[in-house]
Formats: C-alpha cells, sequence, structure tokens
C-alpha cells in the first residue's frame, strides 16, 4: 500500500524520528489548551473490554489537560442479539468516518497483555518488527502465528550500541472475539492498547498488524492538508511578492541611474570643453589686464616727475621667474635726482623705486644724470563677463546665467582704473610747464572682458555665445 511504503521509506531514512522529535521538541511551547485538543483530535474512542462489561470511553479536554471519560457500559453477559443492540446504541452517538464505520480503540485488560523489555542491537531499529517477530518465540510461550505483538524503542544505549525495546504481545485466542464484538455494534477498529484506557496511545505500541490498520479516508487528508496548502501559499506569496515589486523598483531605479549617469557624462564634457575654451579666451586678456597699460604708465610719469626733469629714456621690461614681473627703468636729467625715488614711491602704480646706478653731476649746471628703476604693481582682474545661452533661431532671446548682459558689458568695456587715480580719458589738464612729456591720448576701452567658466555645480554648461565684445568697439553703456 503506498501508505504503507511511505512509512517505511520515512523510517528508513529517519525522517520519522527526526519529526518525532522536532515535534516534542515544539510540544512544550505550545499552551497546554491547545496541545490537548491536538492530541484529542489524534485519538480515537477507547473501547475497553472486561470479564463481563465493555466501557465506551471518550477524549475530552477540561483545564487545558486531555483525560478520558466513560461515556456508556455495555454487558457482555447477556444474549448475543441483547448485547449486540446495547454496543449500537452506545456506539450510536459516537462519529462516523465516511461509510467505514465509528473509529475506535480496543483496550485490552491488563492480566491479558504480556509486557517485556529486551536488549536488541541498533541495527535492527529499521525493522524492528520484523526483527523481534523472528524471535518472538524466544520471548514468549507461544508462537508467533498465535500472538499479536508490537514493539517499541524506549531507549538507546550508544556505549553499547544497544536499544532498550518494550515488547507487548496478547494471545489471538482472547483479542478475535473482542475484535469481533466491536465490528458487530458498528465500530472499525484502528488499534489494539496494551496500556488500558487511560493510557491508550500513550506508549504508541499497537498491537493489531500493520495490513489490518485502517488507512485514512481520502476526504480526510484533503481536508487536513489543503488548509496547510493554502497557509503556505499565502505565505509564499507574501513573502516573494514584495521582494519581486522591490526588485522591479531596483530595475527601475538602476535604468534611471543609468540615464542620469549617461546624462551627467555628457555634461561634464560640455563643462570641460566650455572651460577650456574659456581658459584659451581668457588668456589673452589676463596677459593684458595683468599690469597697466603703456599709456597709463606715460600719463602717471607724465604727472609725477616734476618740471626740472627730462627725460633721455624710458624702458618696460618683463622678467620671468616664479612670477612674471613688468619692470620701469628712467634716464635722464634732473635738478634734483634724489628726489624722484621718492616721487615714484608716491605713485599707485610703481613700488620698490631704487637707483641703478650713482648719480652724476652735469659740469657745469645743477643739472644731474640719474638712472632709476621701479616695478610695476599687478593689477586685479577685471569682473568676468558671464556666459549666456545661444538663442535657438526663432525663440526668445537667451537669459544669462549669472548676471544681466548689459551691467557685464558696462563693466568689460569700463578701462580699468587701477587704483592710479582718474584715468587717461577723464585726468585734468595740466598745469602750464609741465614736464615736457606729452600726454598720450585717451586710451581706448578693453576689446573685451574675461569670460566666467561655469562652476561643477551649475549643472549642464550653457553654449557660448561669442566673445563679450567685439575688438574696437566698446560694450554699451561704455564711456568713450
Amino acid at each position: 500500500m503506498p501508505g504503507a511504503f511511505a512509512r517505511d521509506l520515512a523510517r528508513q531514512l529517519g525522517v520519522a524520528g527526526a519529526l518525532r522529535w522536532w515535534v516534542d521538541q515544539l510540544a512544550g511551547v505550545v499552551p497546554a489548551a491547545p496541545r490537548a485538543a491536538w492530541q484529542r483530535r489524534r485519538m480515537r474512542p477507547v473501547l475497553a473490554f472486561e470479564p463481563h462489561r465493555a466501557t465506551v470511553w471518550l477524549p475530552v479536554v477540561r483545564d487545558g489537560r486531555l483525560s478520558m471519560v466513560e461515556r456508556a457500559t455495555i454487558a457482555l453477559d447477556g444474549p448475543p442479539d441483547d448485547v449486540v443492540v446495547a454496543g449500537r446504541a452506545a456506539l450510536a452517538s459516537l462519529p462516523r468516518v465516511g461509510g467505514a464505520g465509528i473509529p475506535v480503540t480496543v483496550a485490552l485488560p491488563a492480566r491479558e497483555v504480556l509486557r517485556k523489555q529486551l536488549m536488541l542491537p541498533v541495527a535492527v531499529a529499521e525493522n524492528l518488527r520484523q526483527a523481534v517477530g523472528y524471535d518472538l518465540d524466544r520471548h514468549t510461550p507461544f508462537k508467533p502465528e498465535e500472538l499479536y505483538f508490537d514493539a517499541r524503542i524506549a531507549g538507546r544505549d550508544a556505549a553499547r550500541a544497544l536499544l532498550r525495546v518494550d515488547l507487548a504481545s496478547a494471545r489471538r485466542g482472547v483479542v478475535d472475539p473482542l475484535l469481533r464484538h466491536a465490528e458487530s455494534w458498528g465500530a472499525t477498529v484502528g488499534g489494539i492498547s496494551a496500556d488500558g484506557p487511560q493510557g491508550a496511545g500513550a506508549t504508541g505500541l499497537n498491537l493489531l498488524p500493520p495490513e489490518r490498520r485502517p488507512d485514512r479516508t481520502p476526504w480526510r487528508r484533503w481536508q487536513f492538508w489543503l488548509p496547510i496548502f493554502a497557509l503556505g501559499a499565502f505565505g509564499l506569496a507574501a513573502t516573494v511578492l514584495p521582494v519581486w515589486q522591490k526588485r522591479d523598483y531596483a530595475i527601475g531605479l538602476a535604468d534611471l541611474a543609468d540615464r542620469a549617469r549617461a546624462q551627467a557624462a555628457v555634461s561634464e564634457t560640455l563643462r570641460a570643453e566650455v572651460e577650456r575654451q574659456a581658459v584659451d579666451y581668457n588668456f589673452a586678456l589676463e596677459r593684458k589686464f595683468t599690469f597697466p597699460a603703456a599709456v597709463q604708465i606715460l600719463d602717471d610719469v607724465s604727472r609725477l616727475l616734476p618740471d626740472d626733469t627730462w627725460l633721455t629714456q624710458l624702458e618696460l621690461r618683463t622678467t620671468r621667474g616664479k612670477e612674471v614681473q613688468r619692470e620701469l627703468s628712467l634716464r635722464g636729467e634732473s635738478a634734483n635726482a634724489g628726489r624722484l625715488v621718492t616721487v615714484l614711491e608716491e605713485s599707485r602704480l610703481f613700488a620698490q623705486a631704487a637707483p641703478r646706478s650713482p648719480t652724476t653731476k652735469i659740469q657745469p649746471g645743477p643739472g644731474e644724470i640719474f638712472d632709476v628703476g621701479a616695478q610695476l604693481k599687478p593689477l586685479p582682474a577685471p569682473a568676468a563677463a558671464p556666459l549666456v545661452v545661444a538663442a535657438a533661431p526663432g525663440a526668445p532671446a537667451a537669459m544669462p546665467l549669472a548676471a544681466p548682459a548689459a551691467a557685464a558689458g558696462a563693466a568689460s568695456a569700463t578701462p580699468p582704473s587701477n587704483g592710479a587715480g582718474p584715468s587717461p580719458a577723464t585726468s585734468p589738464p595740466r598745469a602750464a610747464g609741465t614736464s615736457p612729456v606729452a600726454a598720450p591720448p585717451a586710451a581706448a576701452p578693453p576689446p573685451g572682458s574675461p569670460v566666467a567658466a561655469p562652476s561643477a555645480t551649475s549643472g549642464a554648461p550653457p553654449n557660448v555665445a561669442g566673445p563679450a565684445a567685439p575688438a574696437g568697439r566698446p560694450a554699451p553703456g561704455a564711456r568713450p
């Protein structure tokens, strides 16, 4: 039979023992009332036979504990027909299983049961009942075919590799009449207990041969396993569905991150290109605006030198070291050459003025020949003009990114004064009798302003619309 084959296979693989141990361990944490209710569902009513009567016992749960309660008594001394009627009446209130009858366990009187404890090798554990059946005539005074018997492992001696086995047996001549009584009353015998009604099923000994034990009906298996399967399916769905949803969400986020990463790479490439072009564009402007222009130097020297001073040589040189510097050299004649150093130090364009060679007296006359040098002060860089986004054809005018374009153009078109007083275009007229060095014409506005490169946090860099102001043309708002 499939059920017997499954039980034998489970016993050989050790699954039954492991499952029994696991259930025993979990039973301690289950409350008493549910545990007793579960045990009651597994137990059958007990039909206990005595010499002159039979008693029906029912498993009930009281105060969270499982106990057997006497339900009815059947006299066995009367006529056979009366005994059958009384037995059917006593079992009529018990639940039936389909059309197979009322499942009961027959409990034998203690004096009709032979109990014995055996010590057997561990190797017989897989086929314990078969191994005990071979030697049954050595352990009892009867032949195996005359007995109903069962054996159960009660303990193990690991040191000696032995099993402690409980053996219970009863004569067939005594048990068969009791089984016929139960069947005539409409009962289906599912087991023979050797422990009385109170201990029925406690030791697990069932003297009824396995081939005569009724299998569970299919509808009971379906009734038990369907809720288990539904609960397992619900638990699986509750576990897998959120994981699946989070997987889809993670895949969507990964795709979004990949697209954002690609866009960021493009933006970074454009920003680097704009920075490179801004550096190339600003290179010439930085060189131009680092130091004062030559016309500013000539204008400042013309204003600073006294009227009794004449220049024979004015030279501008650029020296390169750790930092680029520009030097001014003045040679000429003056009535008082010693005060020229002080005059140059008072200027806002020159610093570190000093004689380059000793002063030579002119003979005859009051004049002196001088050779003076000074360094030009670096100027602060002009304000950078912001980049603007180039407008597409037919689109509205582009808006500046950092500051209004008009203000930026005006700032870039205004010549830097460099802190040296009024610019050449607005300087006051010189008084009569000034130095013969003529003041040059006013300097033209710078052709452009440095371009501000976009920062790393400004997002995608804009397209450069063009230079801030074309060369030779002042920006809007600049003074001519």
